[in-house]
Formats: structure tokens, sequence, C-alpha cells
């Protein structure tokens, strides 16, 4: 099964790989300026602990966001870096900083209402490994975010499969 993973996709990225395509539509792509997925009001969801389907569609939500914001910041750094361009790289890393803190941020908002403890713990992992993303300083340190996110990852694969949610951004 091919991984469309984020954090795969940094590696794959950071590796001079091509940018890989995925022919699914995703469930739900949201701007990192956009407040986390909410369940509709007065569904189990909505309260003050959530699913573990308002789980995925929070993951599945934030892989869209930084597949399709990130990408491009990522490969120009990653050039630049590679041709020795410091000024390059500080301006994409620079771009990138905010849209990480941002992911952080939603990814902790949505451990803080999931009750299913091993949903939470991945997620707080990734809402982790985002904040470290956040303040890199070269691009060659991307190559660690596999191994920073492959547990939550899988966590997360395997619950919302058994839970019944289709996942399309993180597979």
């Amino acid at each position: 099964m091919r991984r469309t993973a984020f954090f795969m996709l940094l590696a794959v990225v950071v590796a001079g790989a091509a940018a890989c395509g995925d022919q699914a539509q995703p469930q739900a792509v949201a701007s990192a300026d956009a407040p986390a997925p909410t369940a509709p009001a007065g569904s189990a969801a909505a309260d003050a602990v959530a699913s573990i389907a308002f789980a995925c569609e929070a993951a599945d939500g934030l892989y869209a966001t930084l597949n399709k914001q990130t990408q491009a910041h990522i490969q120009r750094g990653f050039e630049a870096e590679q041709r020795g361009d410091t000024a390059a790289v500080a301006k994409e890393l620079q771009a990138l900083e905010p849209m990480f803190r941002t992911v952080s941020a939603k990814f902790g908002e949505a451990a803080d209402r999931v009750a299913d403890p091993e949903v939470k713990v991945a997620l707080s992992d990734l809402a982790e490994a985002a904040s470290t993303a956040s303040s890199f300083t070269k691009f060659s340190d991307f190559g660690a975010m596999q191994q920073l996110t492959v547990s939550a990852e899988l966590v997360l694969i395997r619950k919302c499969r058994y839970s019944g949610y289709k996942m399309v951004n993180l597979v």
C-alpha cells in the first residue's frame, strides 16, 4: 500500500524523490487557519469526549492541509540547501514554522478531546512531531520525521479502519 502520510512525504521530498499523487479525493481538506473539524451538535462526538471518528477526521484533515501547504516549501528548501543558498533555506523554514505550530496545536486540541487513550497518545505524538518540525534549522532534519511519526500514524490508521472511518490523506 502506498503511504501518502505527510511525514512520509517529507522523507520522500527530502530524499529528492518526485512528489507523489493520490487518486482519492480528501474527505476533509482543512486550512491551517481553520479550526479542527467539529462534530455535529447533538452527536456523541460533540461532547467533551470525542469519538475515534472525530479524531480520524481531524487527523486526516490536518494531513491534507500539510500535504497541500508544505510540499512546495520543503521541495524549494531542500533544493536551496543542496545549492548552499542559506537565505532561501531560511526563507522556506520561516514560511513553514507557523504552519507546523498551528498544526501542532490542532493535533493537541484533538488529543485533548478524544476518549480513546491510544488515539489520544497518537495525536499527542503527532502534535509533538509537528512542534519539533517547526524548530528545524535545516531541511535535512526533516528526514527524522518518519521516526517521530510512524508509530502514531500506524495507530491512527488501525483505529480509524476499525471504527469504519475511511482515511484519505493518512493511509
